[in-house]
């Protein structure tokens, strides 16, 4: 396996400034998607100089609409007892992203008897079946962003990367993943199965179907570092790389 990490990371935000200390996000067209309007930084700040980043990130977002803060600290640094306080006192929600890898021989050895899923990349006849399970997974994060969600995807749906997928079980669509294919890595992003239907073996068949058009890249995926759904993936083979912290103030005016 390569050395893979966090900057690997398919980002498809618009960047406007980038240097040695951190990338700067910034997408007027999409302003409530979180990780399209972030500052990703490479060194870690002080206190201080976070704190006129903060002021700077809002000033910036105010001006396109963006009503929330966001940002991702560099890999594997550990955030101490002082800064978790500060941005708990600020407002901010900390997470912790995780960075998972999988050789695709994981899934070919699976008995191709077990569940049938039929992987269909999305065009004007997948579209709307890619919109109804997409649309699941996003109203629990509001209907500004799920109805911004869904119109930029009918707007860059033919648009790659990503090279978005449906999975259907007997025809009937119940699950959706997006993959990015780098020359050695398919990232899988955007992966899920509706809840009615989880449990069922369908998301590790989705996973073998996806390792087919591997063709021997590594698998890889950012997981939630408080998401149990981590855990299903240490159980299917998948190796933990990194981590990363996130802070994110959803509204600024709170």
């Amino acid at each position: 396996m390569t050395t893979i990490t966090m900057r690997d990371i398919f980002n498809d935000g618009t960047i406007v400034d980038q240097d040695a200390r951190r990338t700067i996000y910034l997408t007027p067209s999409t302003p409530h998607t979180f990780y399209k309007n972030t500052w990703v930084y490479h060194e870690m700040p002080d206190l201080d100089t976070w704190k006129r980043d903060r002021d700077d990130q809002q000033r910036m977002h105010q001006r396109q609409g963006s009503s929330h803060l966001s940002f991702s600290f560099p890999e594997n640094c550990e955030l101490d007892a002082t800064w978790k306080d500060v941005l708990q006192k600020e407002g901010f929600q900390l997470g912790i992203l995780e960075l998972y890898a999988v050789e695709p021989d994981t899934f070919l050895e699976l008995n191709p008897s077990q569940k049938k899923v039929q992987l269909m990349q999305v065009d004007k006849t997948t579209l709307e079946d890619y919109i109804d399970v997409y649309r699941e997974f996003l109203v629990p994060f509001g209907h500004e962003f799920t109805e911004e969600s869904i119109r930029e995807l009918r707007e860059n749906y033919e648009e790659e990367p990503p090279s978005r997928f449906v999975a259907y079980v007997e025809q009937q669509p119940l699950g959706i993943v997006d993959l990015i294919f780098t020359p050695s890595t398919v990232e899988l992003d955007g992966f899920g199965v509706l809840e009615s239907h989880q449990r069922q073996g369908i998301g590790r068949a989705i996973q073998r179907e996806i390792a087919r058009l591997a063709e021997g890249r590594t698998m890889i995926l950012v997981a939630d570092g408080e998401d149990t759904a981590k855990d299903m993936y240490v159980k299917q083979g998948y190796v933990f790389l990194s981590y990363m912290y996130q802070a994110l103030k959803e509204s600024m005016d709170e």
